[in-house]
């Protein structure tokens, strides 16, 4: 009888086993779906890195023997990456309030271009695209000034070896119309590396670096709003050596006659030495700015000596200038004194943090 009704028994609770441990493996199988969506995958977003610099200088004008401080830049940089995308922040508080500089994101496609969206400087010349801390003067280049501002568009770069370039388009001078400022500049390191991320000779080494550029940038809110550009930077262990020259369209920026471009071809010719390697450096500059047309006939010319006194790099310097700024034309100059020079000393100094 037992023979009989023990395998009846194993068949008839067989199924409801089965059962029991299919449905306890299906808990568990949901207990692990329900703990594996408890999971977020964590994406990695580091915080901004917040850096700064603050540039300051004393000086002493012989005209009406003026003597002032002054605060070039007392700039904020917030910079990070998101993935591929990096991204950059800057303010200026000079004057007190808060300024926009810098606001863009860029990203890149392959592993040779990069595409930057938002506010950045104009792609032309290197004096302008230069950190204002990581300048060899307290001042850029004449050139270098008018071609540090910022405007918002888009940039396309690519990097091929020793072949770089940069196109971008941006508002221009009639702000967010149906006109638009476009900039191509290239560059060729024709000798050794890329040029250094600063001026002058710091931290140079023993190689020699040559670098040639050229640029042309077009302006449809002016009736001949062309800019062409063309440079050289040398560099060859404790000396270096940086050339511009521009050339503007007859009817570049007339409506702004204190600038005078429209029709000149302004020039510099800047050089250094490193007296003691990475201390001092003795620098020079001359700045023509071909103004001698009508119809204000300037005629400007400015001669800038300095040393420099590295602490700390570009991080942490004194700037000791000499300019002498000459006019020779015919007319009064508002920006200069009414007599034929004039002389300033500054001393500066730039921190970083």
């Amino acid at each position: 009888m037992n023979r009989i009704l023990i395998p009846l028994v194993v068949a008839l609770l067989t199924p409801t086993v089965l059962a029991q441990e299919e449905e306890v493996d299906e808990w568990a199988a949901l207990d692990a779906e329900v703990r594996s969506l408890a999971v977020i995958e964590e994406v990695d977003i580091p915080g901004p890195t917040l850096w700064g610099y603050v540039r300051t200088n004393l000086f002493y004008r012989d005209e009406g023997r003026q003597r002032a401080f002054h605060l070039d830049n007392i700039r904020l940089n917030f910079t990070g990456d998101v993935g591929e995308y990096s991204y950059r922040l800057t303010a200026d508080a000079l004057g007190g309030t808060m300024h926009l500089e810098d606001a863009w994101m860029r990203t890149t496609i392959g592993e040779e271009i990069g595409v930057t969206f938002g506010q950045f400087k104009i792609p032309f010349l290197r004096s302008g695209l230069l950190e204002a801390r990581d300048l060899l003067f307290i001042a850029r280049t004449r050139n270098g000034i008018y071609y540090s501002r910022r405007d918002q568009g888009m940039m396309v770069q690519g990097d091929h070896g020793r072949l770089h370039w940069s196109l971008a388009g941006q508002n221009g001078a009639d702000g967010q119309t149906e006109r638009m400022l476009t900039t191509f500049h290239t560059k060729v390191n024709v000798v050794g590396e890329r040029e250094l991320p600063w001026e002058g000779a710091y931290r140079a080494g023993s190689n020699t670096r040559l670098t040639l550029g050229a640029g042309i940038s077009n302006d449809d809110a002016a009736s001949d709003g062309t800019a062409y550009s063309v440079e050289a930077y040398l560099v060859h262990k404790g000396i270096s050596v940086h050339a511009e020259w521009l050339d503007y369209g007859n009817d570049y920026s007339l409506v702004t006659p204190l600038e005078q471009r429209g029709g000149t071809s302004p020039w510099s010719i800047t050089a250094s030495y490193m007296i003691v390697p990475e201390k001092y450096e003795f620098a020079i500059r001359f700045d023509d700015f071909d103004d001698n047309r009508t119809p204000l006939n300037y005629d400007r010319q400015t001669l800038t000596i300095g040393i420099n006194r590295y602490i700390h790099g570009h991080d942490l310097k004194w700037q000791l200038n000499y300019a002498d700024a000459a006019k020779n034309g015919v007319h009064s100059n508002p920006l200069l004194t009414d007599g034929p020079h004039e002389k300033i000393l500054a001393l500066g100094l730039t921190f970083s943090f």
